[in-house]
């Protein structure tokens, strides 16, 4: 589905830690004229949700956001203003 960056997957594993009773990352697009990656920490999947597992991360997806995901990259890196957020390239 995704190819996952190291960058990436040290900062998930790290918020995950935090996080430790959400076993769950959810990825959405942002719905904007810049297509971003929304992602948050989650307990459950819910019924219209694909579940991905890479690098012993589990990742849920909506089913109808799913293509947005296919043969990308997902990165987490800093913008111009040093602020980090991950991108989907």
């Amino acid at each position: 589905m995704f190819i996952l960056t190291e960058n990436a997957k040290t900062e998930l594993k790290n918020r995950m830690k935090l996080a430790d009773t959400k076993p769950f990352i959810r990825l959405q697009m942002r719905k904007s004229c810049f297509m971003k990656v929304k992602l948050t920490l989650e307990e459950m999947i819910h019924p219209n949700d694909a579940e991905i597992t890479k690098e012993e991360l589990h990742f849920i997806i909506d089913n109808g956001e799913c293509h947005y995901f296919n043969n990308k990259t997902l990165d987490f890196i800093p913008d111009t203003t040093g602020f980090k957020q991950f991108e989907i390239i």
